[in-house]
């Protein structure tokens, strides 16, 4: 894997942890802003299908990165609520 093309994967990662996290927000927020929320949701979870579909994501290193950002993002909750 060129460096272009790792970089392009951990930004997939990054942008697919995101969207996955971001459903914990749409529990939290009300009407418009819940509606703003599940559009981008819908929106991130399209564009990684699609992405997919054209074979341009590894989905196991993708994977792999995905748990690192999720763990991560576990630890700043963690941290934060001390």
């Amino acid at each position: 894997m060129t460096p272009i093309q790792a970089n392009t994967q951990i930004l997939i990662a990054l942008f697919k942890s995101t969207v996955e996290q971001s459903t914990a927000l749409t529990k939290e927020y009300k009407q418009k802003a819940k509606q703003e929320f599940n559009i981008w949701q819908q929106q991130g979870f399209k564009l990684l299908s699609e992405l997919e579909k054209q074979n341009q994501v590894n989905e196991e290193y993708v994977n792999s990165i995905t748990d690192i950002y999720h763990n991560i993002n576990l630890e700043v909750k963690k941290n934060l609520t001390k």
